[in-house]
Parts: structure tokens; sequence; C-alpha cells
């Protein structure tokens, strides 16, 4: 991996970076800037920046901590091409969690917007059970989706896993965006979202009218 700026530091400051590095990108849970010199200084986390970079990495600031996650550009990537897309059941039953622990506080004011997805309301496998999916179909989704964390178990019920923490502040608001259009599409925020999302797909005039003036 070729990073001039790694390259051009101090063997000791190398290695703080490249530990900084690894530590976001293994860590289930925000990396404390305290614990890692390359994330405490600002020069440093510069660094850290763009050797995340070179992967497709980004780093992301997270409950007052650091992790790592893909960068838009690859995340649609790697969608279109269908890496890491989830099987259909899968997809269906983490919809349901993103539903109800989530978008539904959420919208009700129960949780405040900017706390983490992780910190939402625990659902139930009962609660899930009475939206038509059978006990099958579940157990097998919920136990996947929990080995790769994307759910977690706790006494109350499931709530989503740590690789939500992992999500860019644009990928997170594109999905609670689509939530939003799937829980309430008749609501005054859905349609203004369908019409903001026209208004990005219509191409922008290549020049405004100008006023032809006759040639004196």
């Amino acid at each position: 991996m070729d990073v001039p700026a790694l390259e051009a530091l101090s063997y000791n400051r190398r290695a703080d970076v490249r530990a900084a590095v690894c530590a976001v990108e293994t860590a289930a849970l925000p990396v404390r800037p305290a614990h890692y010199r390359a994330l405490a200084e600002t020069p440093l986390r510069v660094v850290v920046e763009q050797v995340l970079a070179a992967s497709g990495r980004t780093l992301l600031a997270v409950g007052g901590g650091y992790l790592s996650g893909y960068t838009d550009e690859i995340r649609q990537r790697l969608a279109h091409e269908g890496i890491g897309v989830l099987p259909r059941d899968d997809r269906a039953v983490l919809t349901l969690i993103l539903l109800f622990s989530v978008a539904i506080p959420r919208a009700s004011g129960t949780t405040l917007p900017d706390q983490l997805w992780t910190l939402g309301t625990p659902v139930p496998r009962d609660q899930l059970k009475d939206c038509q999916v059978s006990d099958v179909v579940l157990t097998s989704a919920l136990q996947r989706l929990t080995n790769a964390d994307l759910v977690r178990r706790t006494k109350a019920g499931y709530v989503l896993g740590n690789q939500f923490l992992r999500l860019t502040p644009t990928a997170g608001a594109e999905l609670f965006e689509q939530l939003i259009l799937l829980a309430d599409p008749d609501s005054p925020l859905a349609e203004s979202l369908r019409r903001r999302r026209t208004l990005r797909a219509v191409p922008m005039a290549t020049a405004p009218d100008q006023k032809v003036h006759d040639t004196p």
C-alpha cells in the first residue's frame, strides 16, 4: 500500500498509525482517541484516513470514538455487483427489526434522532412472529443476522448489531429514508422525500437561458 504521508513519518509514528488503523478496522465498538495517539492527534489522524482511503475505507466518528467503514462509492459498487447482499429472508427480518427498533420509536418521539441505532428499542421475538414470518424462517434468519453482527439479542428482545455503527452518514440517511417510505408512504415526510429524489434525478440544464442581443 503506497501512502506517501505514511512513509514520510518516523518509525514510531508509522507504528502509531498502523495500530490505529488495525483498531478501527477490527473493533466491535468505537475506539476511544485517548487509547491511540494517531486518533488523538489531528495530523496523524489525517494519515489514518489516507491509509484507509487507499483500501476504499473511511474513518467514521461514532459515539465519541472512531470506527471504519466502506466509502459510499465502494458501498454502492459492491451492492451493484451483488457482493455482501443479504438473502431475501434475512432482509425481511432485518427490515422488521429496523422498523420496530429504530424507525417507529424515532417517528413517535420516544427516541432522539441522534441516538445510535444500536441503542434502539428491543424487539421481542413474538412481535416478529406476529408479522406473518414463519418460525423456521425467523429462526434461521435471526441466527445468520446475529452471526454477522447485524442484530444483537438482549434480554428484552433484538436490537441492531454493531455493524450498523459502520454506516457512513450518507448510508444511514438513505436507509432511514427507505424506512420512512416503507412504514408511512402517505405521510407528508414521505411525499417530501419522493419530491427531493425526483429533483435529484432530473439533470440540470447545461446553461441558463440567455437573452440574445441584436448585433450592432
